[in-house]
């Protein structure tokens, strides 16, 4: 009998101890290539938690994997325009940021915004603009506006990557042609679908992966894509004749944020992973790496020196700066049918 008790204790510890250990770990579903291996070992050594990381390179993508179950995720970091879209289709869980104190150290204009009016799902990680680069030792034509993306000039032609997401690309094509984000004017979506199959013979790729772009563009496989301002900056790094516009249609702002998926198997490690990111050093040791805009107060004195006058990461005063929306269902459905047609 007392053999018996023995055994059952046995297993009952390490039952306990594969619990323990279970719990000291993290699953993270994230835009490719967001996270340094210092910043993971950072917070490994602080908390005992292990991180993986696993990616995706549009919000569709994102959406698709988080309605599929979400396989395992304990974070997840979609931009500012899905949130709603997660929350109606409740696919996040609400854990109040807004109450821990790392909420009051937020920007004032990202605090409770319009996509999370509450804070009840969401922490901004990391902010920036949407724009296009382009290689000023190929083209060194007018830059002021997207004609030289959507009607590009012989220099460049061919030698074009455009953004893997209906919403980023809709989006630009809008501004561009002064219609307003998110339509649901078949007619004004009809001219958005002409304006980019009539591009679509000078564009080499559609991909959103930051990394491949970047070294796309210091190779010269493609000598101007749509990016983001501080991708763009790493891609300058590697080739200094690389320039990042801001057309006078405008530029589009977008917000990453931190968020927790439904059904997390570690809610408490996801907190713990948020509260950390939002520290001032660790968000500067964040935008460091990224170079995008950080949405903390307090990172000045933890950023590098190339970050203070970086033209990708400082917006020209009277530069139009509009951020993508959530679309009605009416304006996603003609987006899917505007993406679908242009894909085939």
């Amino acid at each position: 009998m007392s053999k018996l008790i023995a055994a059952v204790g046995a297993t009952l510890t390490l039952g306990l101890v594969a619990q323990v250990h279970a719990a000291e770990q993290l699953n993270v579903v994230s835009w490719s290539g967001y996270f340094t291996p210092q910043i993971l070992e950072k917070f490994e050594k602080e908390t005992g938690i292990k991180v993986t990381v696993d990616s995706y390179d549009s919000n569709e993508t994102l959406l698709a994997k988080l309605k599929q179950g979400g396989t395992g995720y304990d974070v997840a970091i979609p931009s500012h325009q899905f949130i709603p879209i997660l929350v109606k289709e409740k696919l996040l869980e609400r854990f109040d940021p807004v109450s821990q104190p790392y909420y009051a150290n937020l920007v004032d204009n990202l605090k409770k915004p319009t996509w999370d009016p509450e804070g009840a799902y969401s922490v901004p990680f990391i902010w920036g603009t949407t724009s296009v680069v382009l290689d000023t030792a190929k083209y060194s034509g007018p830059m002021d506006s997207y004609s030289v993306l959507f009607t590009p000039p012989k220099e460049l032609q061919g030698k074009i990557n455009m953004l893997d997401s209906s919403s980023d690309v809709i989006d630009t094509a809008s501004l561009y042609l002064g219609i307003p984000l998110c339509s649901e004017d078949p007619k004004q979506m009809q001219q958005v679908l002409t304006l980019l199959k009539n591009q679509k013979p000078f564009v080499k790729t559609y991909s959103s992966k930051a990394g491949s772009i970047r070294e796309n563009l210091a190779s010269g496989e493609v000598d101007m894509s749509m990016f983001w301002g501080g991708s763009s900056m790493r891609a300058r790094e590697m080739k200094p004749s690389l320039k990042y516009l801001y057309p006078k249609e405008g530029v589009t702002a977008w917000v990453d944020n931190l968020v927790i998926p439904a059904g997390a198997k570690h809610p408490d490690s996801a907190k713990k992973f948020i509260a950390f990111l939002s520290k001032p050093e660790n968000s500067a040791m964040t935008q460091n790496f990224l170079k995008h805009q950080s949405p903390i107060k307090g990172v000045e004195p933890f950023l590098d020196a190339g970050l203070k006058d970086a033209p990708e990461l400082h917006i020209p005063e009277g530069t139009k700066v509009v951020f993508s929306q959530t679309c009605g269902e009416g304006a996603i459905r003609l987006a899917d049918r505007v993406w679908t047609n242009l894909m085939r």
